[in-house]
């Protein structure tokens, strides 16, 4: 699953479109296709992008601004989830973490941001056992 999200969030990243036909942004349908395709509940696979995601910026492969933009972008599609109650979506605490990690350091100096995600990061993984 995660390998097909990213490649989609990568897609739509950089201009192009998604599986769906999206194009500029990660979509409901895009979120919900890759529930299908992993065999998980919608809290399940917000929970799998957020550790993955986590892992994948503290081993040094994605960047500070990648990881904001997908952070913001997946929260509100979140939202929209819950708001068109498309099922049950319990809280998904792994992908908490993660965007907090990155809304907090959107709160400090631009030159520390990346620090701040990053020990934010990396003290997430810590705490939930998870290897980088």
């Amino acid at each position: 699953m995660y390998d097909e999200a990213f490649r989609d969030i990568r897609n739509l990243y950089r201009g192009d479109a998604s599986e769906t036909g999206r194009s500029r942004s990660v979509g409901k349908e895009d979120v919900v296709r890759w529930s299908v395709v992993g065999g998980l509940n919608l809290t399940q696979t917000f929970d799998r992008l957020g550790i993955e995601l986590s892992r994948d910026y503290a081993a040094g492969i994605l960047t500070w601004e990648f990881c904001d933009v997908t952070a913001n972008t997946l929260f509100g599609v979140l939202t929209d989830l819950q708001l068109d109650d498309a099922g049950p979506i319990d809280e998904p605490k792994m992908f908490w973490k993660f965007y907090l990690a990155f809304d907090h350091s959107e709160t400090v100096p631009a030159t520390e941001a990346e620090h701040v995600a990053r020990e934010e990061i990396l003290r997430f993984l810590a705490s939930a056992r998870l290897a980088p």
